[in-house]
């Protein structure tokens, strides 16, 4: 006999469901073909006007590749890997362009660097500037840890020799493939292969930190 996942008050909400179906950027319609139900079904679980079986929760688990946990919305107070959240500055959001961040006071969210905005999976929306408390779990979402610190301000960059960027582009890719150390010259950043990120462009398109990730 299969068992439904109920939500709870405080500890479950739905809405996760399609979030993480966003995060996979796959359409209703595909994820129902692949969980092997209705698209009406489908909706309804998102809708929250149904729960979906614990084989159900578990096929999306593996079909969006997040957690159950993630799946289940459980708050940060009650998250089993707690441990790995990691706090993002504010300063820091736009560099987390399209990833996905939680908020203890409002859930998840995709950054919008282009609107600077939290944009949550019931639509709502959130300036970063009114953003507070903001997290990351990168082993969930595979997206690369958090630098340490907050972001260096413009004036602060010549008085470096190296500095780790984080580039801020819609682009997961290429901000994947741009990150990293680089050395600091007289008026912009240079990697080890020739990548350079002018001062002019600072804070517009990346952001410094005098610490990687983890110290790497």
């Amino acid at each position: 006999m299969r068992t439904s996942i109920a939500p709870k008050e405080g500890v479950f909400t739905v809405r996760q469901y399609r979030l993480a179906r966003k995060l996979k950027k796959i359409t209703l319609t595909a994820a129902a073909k692949e969980l092997g139900v209705s698209q009406p079904t489908l909706s309804a679980w998102e809708g929250e006007r149904k729960n979906p079986s614990v084989d159900s929760l578990i096929r999306m688990s593996e079909l969006y590749e997040v957690s159950v946990d993630f799946l289940l919305g459980l708050p940060e107070s009650r998250y089993h890997r707690a441990d790995l959240l990691q706090p993002v500055p504010v300063e820091a959001l736009p560099a987390f362009h399209d990833s996905p961040v939680f908020s203890p006071d409002h859930g998840w969210a995709m950054v919008n660097a282009e609107e600077r905005v939290l944009r949550f999976a019931d639509g709502s929306l959130l300036s970063l500037a009114d953003a507070v408390r903001v997290y990351a779990i990168p082993p969930v979402f595979t997206i690369t840890a958090v630098p340490a610190g907050l972001p260096l301000q413009k004036a602060e960059l010549s008085e470096h020799d190296s500095i780790w960027v984080e580039p801020i582009s819609t682009d997961t890719a290429l901000r994947r493939e741009l990150r990293g150390w680089y050395r600091v010259e007289d008026h912009y950043v240079e990697n080890e292969v020739g990548q350079r990120f002018y001062f002019d462009f600072y804070g517009a398109k990346w952001l410094a930190f005098a610490a990687g990730p983890g110290n790497v």
